[in-house]
């Protein structure tokens, strides 16, 4: 997460990029409170960033202790490895649960490529799942139990337009050091910002194929 995209390290890139969503009160970065992400949290502090620290392992304990904090009933989840994540879908999510009283809402995965997507959820379903939750992995994952068990939740999968055909089999998540030095070219072809539309990024993949 401190290595560089952008100019700047990858937490903050993701952290300034979900900043740019025109319905979420808060952007925080939601780390563990091992020694391992110490620099990750002084350096947060050290530029103003909201940062929370919770359990390394139970992930969703995390969450509730996070959005407590913030006092946020309402949680988009973007994963530190997505530095393009789309905020129009994030908006759309917080517009569609608020307006529907939904527990849970995200993209289908058919219809969105990996590292544009997020997840919303609300505090209350966070809470049922840790009251339910037993297996290990569904305390890892934060939303595992709510896939898990659907027909507890009201939930809603929606289709988006961010997967076009021409790179149906693209991925832009950073898991790998060659997959920061990809998204480092597709930003700068696209501008080297954090406000820019899916689109622009779409057409940065095409051109520097």
């Amino acid at each position: 997460m401190m290595q560089s995209l952008g100019g700047m390290p990858l937490a903050e890139f993701v952290y300034r990029r979900c900043a740019t969503s025109r319905k979420s009160d808060i952007a925080a970065i939601v780390t563990s409170s091992e020694d391992s992400d110490n620099e990750l949290f002084e350096y947060c502090i050290s530029k103003d960033i909201p940062v929370f620290r919770g359990p390394l392992d139970n992930v969703l304990e995390r969450y509730i202790l996070a959005a407590e904090f913030y006092a946020s009933p309402l949680v988009c989840r973007v994963c530190g490895d997505s530095p393009f994540v789309d905020t129009g879908l994030i908006d759309n999510m917080f517009d569609l649960m608020e307006r529907e009283a939904l527990d849970y809402v995200a993209p289908d995965k058919k219809f969105c490529m990996a590292g544009l997507d997020s997840e919303a959820v609300t505090l209350d379903a966070l809470k049922r799942s840790r009251r339910a939750s037993t297996a290990k992995d569904e305390l890892e994952h934060v939303t595992l139990y709510i896939k898990n068990n659907a027909d507890n939740f009201s939930t809603k999968y929606i289709k988006t337009d961010l997967k076009p055909r021409d790179l149906d089999a693209v991925s832009i998540t950073v898991d790998y050091p060659e997959d920061l030095d990809v998204c480092n070219k597709i930003l700068k072809l696209a501008g080297n910002k954090s406000s820019f539309r899916s689109e622009d990024i779409f057409d940065a993949m095409r051109i520097g194929r």
